[in-house]
């Protein structure tokens, strides 16, 4: 196949019945033509962006052999370009075998969906430049970053921790004081939606998806109270349905009325700002949206389908958040995708961009590394991110953010936790599992050996890092 990646589109098939799909604009709106051998008019569909969603139904030739065509094609476009869509469909060729016919129309499915991929890619990057949208403002307060990143990326890692080590310690005395949260990620399910090249939980891995019951999700709870942790983040793979929306909430109010878990916090990904509100009356107290990355290609090149691909609906999910109430919003890049610096730079430029809107929002930050385990066999990152540039990306957080919440996960070697828990760290995961039900016995009751999204590389209990807590002169928090 081949194509023109602006419109108008055209994508022909190979093989000795070749089908052509075409797409023209219609002033704002889009004519798709699908054709074959004798080119005439077998079917009419029309699909309309309504609500948020493609509605579609044909307008001639219903039980003619293209409806079907003409209705997918018409219906994969308008949902990926997000504008109306009248397709026309009519193809005939003569003395071909039902095989053939087969075969013919199975190449124009295709084409329609690869035609659809063009159009949602030429939307996803025009809305990404749209004016007055959240990545232009991004982009025009990336520079006040740049100069403490420039200096800062080029040092050596001990003259920093010697240069910045009392401002770090002046810092925190001002604003969070000896405290350090102790949590623990509670995973309720490892289906997904999404497509993502790094996560363990892609919707194209082979692997007997689990979701814990509500009863299940508060025995899980419960173990991680009775060993000591009062504060969870609920973890999904991204769904965003009303229903699993529904279901979280039911979730959430159960563990904060069952058990002695005080704080709730989500990461479920973007969602619109009423399934947020429904999880903020549910008694969620927090909310995490990790970007990934703020590179439009290395963006698109790693999240393959799915809702996750809207960049822009993701950029402005934050924003929908605290406007459906919640105070707290976690924020975050996966180190290894794209270039570190232009990461960092847009990651604090997206928390000043929220708090210019909702001034009294409490921020953390959040660097996960790609780990092996969360990686395709064939994929490797395009940018790793060394353990000294780590550190430095983490200083620079501190630095440039002093009032924002430091998380440190246990996707780092012990050794990591805690060197850098002496320079502004202020939330430590502890005694964790990444896999549904993997805390108590519903870890067979779900099935054998469900799925983790990443493998833990600091196994320590809540015991052991309650006491490299105290050892480093900090005090931990459970509530």
């Amino acid at each position: 196949m081949h194509a023109e990646t602006r419109l108008p589109i055209r994508l022909t098939s190979d093989g000795p019945h070749s089908v052509t799909v075409t797409v023209e604009r219609a002033g704002r709106d889009l004519l798709c033509m699908v054709h074959g051998g004798e080119e005439h008019v077998g079917s009419v569909a029309l699909s309309e962006w309504r609500e948020g969603r493609a509605h579609t139904r044909a307008l001639s030739g219903e039980g003619h052999r293209e409806e079907a065509i003409a209705r997918h094609a018409a219906h994969t476009l308008c949902a990926a370009a997000r504008r109306s869509v009248a397709c026309v469909a009519g193809i005939h060729f003569d003395g071909i075998s039902r095989g053939d016919i087969e075969s013919i129309s199975s190449a124009a499915y295709a084409l329609a969906r690869r035609a659809g991929d063009l159009l949602r890619d030429d939307r996803i990057l025009a809305e990404l430049g749209a004016p007055g949208g959240m990545s232009e403002r991004i982009a025009t307060r990336r520079a006040a970053f740049a100069g403490r990143l420039r200096d800062m990326l080029g040092a050596p890692v001990s003259e920093l921790l010697e240069a910045h080590g009392p401002e770090i310690a002046a810092g925190r005395a001002g604003g969070f004081g000896p405290a350090v949260r102790l949590f623990a990620p509670l995973y309720l399910s490892n289906a997904c939606t999404n497509d993502c090249v790094y996560c363990g939980f892609r919707r194209s891995s082979s692997y007997e998806r689990t979701r814990l019951t509500i009863e299940q999700a508060v025995s899980e709870a419960g173990a991680l109270h009775a060993q000591g942790i009062r504060s969870i983040d609920l973890v999904t793979g991204e769904i965003p349905a009303d229903p699993f929306v529904d279901y979280v909430c039911e979730v959430t109010a159960a563990i904060l009325g069952q058990t002695g878990i005080s704080r709730v916090h989500l990461n479920l990904g973007s969602l619109s700002t009423e399934q947020y509100r429904r999880l903020r009356e549910a008694g969620a107290a927090g909310v995490h949206v990790y970007q990934e990355t703020y590179d439009p290609e290395a963006y698109l090149a790693t999240h393959r389908s799915g809702g996750k691909r809207e960049m822009a609906t993701r950029l402005e999910a934050p924003l929908r958040a605290a406007d459906a109430g919640f105070r707290y919003l976690g924020l975050g890049v996966l180190l290894g995708l794209a270039d570190l610096a232009t990461d960092l730079a847009s990651l604090s430029a997206h928390a000043v961009c929220l708090r210019e809107e909702f001034p009294n929002l409490d921020i953390g930050f959040s660097l996960p590394r790609v780990r092996e385990m969360e990686a395709d066999p064939a994929y490797h990152p395009s940018r790793p991110v060394s353990d000294d540039d780590f550190i430095r990306a983490m200083l620079f957080l501190r630095l440039s953010d002093p009032t924002a919440h430091l998380t440190l996960t246990t996707r780092e070697r012990p050794e990591m936790r805690d060197l850098l828990l002496r320079f502004g760290v202020t939330k430590l995961s502890a005694g964790v599992s990444t896999a549904p039900g993997g805390y108590t016995d519903a870890a067979r009751d779900v099935g054998a050996a469900p799925r983790e999204q990443f493998h833990v590389a600091d196994d320590r209990t809540v015991g052991e890092i309650v006491a490299l807590v105290t050892g480093a002169g900090l005090v931990p928090v459970f509530d």
